[in-house]
């Protein structure tokens, strides 16, 4: 199954398709944060206590990248405002939010795995 991608207008004009509706769907949301020296180290505490969630260093400092996956969109914002509420955080940005099936995670995953020799 390809990854479908909605406009936000065409999410809210046609919502999820009848197919769509009886698998659940899980969401994926990819994070920006600035803090202070003090903030992110208050940031890595909390991803690392958060299940679903993974930080990756940009090579910037004071700029971390955070992934959030959870089948709930509601803990999602959650964990985005518990970041923004973080001491010594100064900004946290959505980059990108999709929602795919269970199963179409999978199936892309397990074809991610089947390696090609180079040549």
């Amino acid at each position: 199954m390809a990854m479908r991608w909605l406009s936000r207008r065409d999410f809210l004009k046609f919502g999820p398709t009848a197919s769509d509706a009886d698998e659940p769907l899980v969401h994926i949301a990819s994070l920006l944060v600035q803090a202070t020296p003090a903030g992110c180290e208050a940031v890595r505490a909390l991803i690392d206590s958060m299940p679903g969630a993974e930080l990756h260093e940009t090579g910037h400092s004071g700029k971390v990248a955070i992934v959030l996956e959870s089948t709930d969109s509601r803990a999602l914002a959650d964990a985005t405002t518990e970041l923004q509420q973080l001491s010594g955080v100064l900004t946290v940005s959505i980059v990108a939010h999709l929602m795919e099936s269970a199963s179409a995670l999978e199936e892309q995953h397990d074809d991610e795995s089947t390696t090609v020799p180079a040549a």
